[in-house]
């Protein structure tokens, strides 16, 4: 004997006798699809404490060292590579989306851009292409501890 499924589908249907406000059904139907509740988490909207920002600098500046911290994580002249490979801005705009960080950290691009300077470099990314592997980690280093200060 075949197997039909038959068992395994509810066959009864349920219609519900409440009805919509006029125009919630007027909207629905101009819109062509009922309406979807969203549930945003709480986190989203909680504003960071005044005493904090410096934390999430010092927090991304870390973040950020330890996705170039191998050197085969670690990459020149693109911000970041299909296989997950970073230079030194990438890293942290990586570590500032793994925070659920949005837009730009002016913190820890300014303290990583004012160690790039103090070696020579007009901006992060020429201290990444000109610089070895252990120079760069060791520029995080210098911004982390100047993190730290502030």
């Amino acid at each position: 004997m075949p197997f039909d499924g038959l068992g395994y589908v509810s066959t009864t249907t349920t219609t519900t006798t409440t009805k919509s406000p006029l125009w919630t059904r007027l909207i629905q139907f101009a819109l062509g699809a009922p309406p979807v509740t969203k549930s945003i988490p709480l986190h989203a909207f909680q504003p960071i404490p005044p005493g904090q920002p410096d934390a999430v600098t010092l927090q991304v500046l870390t973040i950020g060292r330890a996705l170039i911290e191998d050197r085969k994580d670690w990459v020149q002249r693109r911000y970041e590579t299909r296989d997950g490979r970073r230079c030194a801005v990438g890293a942290l705009r990586g570590a500032a989306r793994l925070m659920n960080l949005h837009g730009p950290q002016p913190g820890a691009n300014t303290i990583l851009l004012s160690v790039a300077m103090s070696r020579g470099f007009n901006d992060i990314e020429s201290m990444n292409d000109n610089s070895s592997h252990r120079q760069v980690i060791s520029a995080f280093d210098e911004a982390i501890v100047r993190a730290r200060q502030s």
